[in-house]
């Protein structure tokens, strides 16, 4: 795995959280467009059918395409799928040790400013961007080294 892969997988991490929260908001709004528009309904608590399925609820089944249905189960499978990576990725995150996570998270993640991140780790901006290559380094093998990372295709 080279540094640019690396890089874009912490950059992927960051963003991650933002894509799942699209997602269900996509998922949401499918909803109720399709399953929410049943209409105002007679709630007085008195028995109108006879056992059979109402006309609204049977209108509102029949009236949901496939393509919606299988939409909703694609979002949901890239969720999990995402929540999946997002664990590896911070399990060789913690892997690393105090000083290269801090300047890692704080570059990558928070996108500090290299003076911020030195105040932080009281080390001068210099020694930050060398722990940043050595972190970078370590994190390319680990990454390399974790099957469901090296084998999820990341989009471009």
């Amino acid at each position: 795995m080279d540094k640019e892969k690396a890089i874009d997988i912490l950059t992927y991490f960051r963003d991650a959280d933002k894509i799942i929260r699209l997602n269900q908001q996509i998922i949401k709004n499918i909803e109720d467009q399709y399953y929410n528009s049943v209409g105002a309904l007679t709630m007085d608590g008195m028995p109108k059918g006879k056992g059979g399925v109402s006309n609204t609820v049977e209108r509102v089944a029949l009236n949901i395409p496939d393509s919606v249905s299988r939409t909703i189960r694609e979002l949901e499978r890239e969720n999990k799928m995402l929540e999946k990576i997002k664990v590896e990725i911070l399990h060789e995150l913690n892997s690393l040790t105090f000083h290269k996570k801090a300047v890692i998270l704080g570059f990558y993640i928070d996108g500090l400013q290299w003076e911020r991140i030195s105040a932080q780790t009281n080390y001068s901006p210099r020694q930050c961007r060398n722990i940043r290559d050595n972190a970078i380094k370590q994190l390319m093998k680990n990454f390399s080294e974790n099957k469901v990372i090296a084998n999820y295709h990341f989009p471009e």
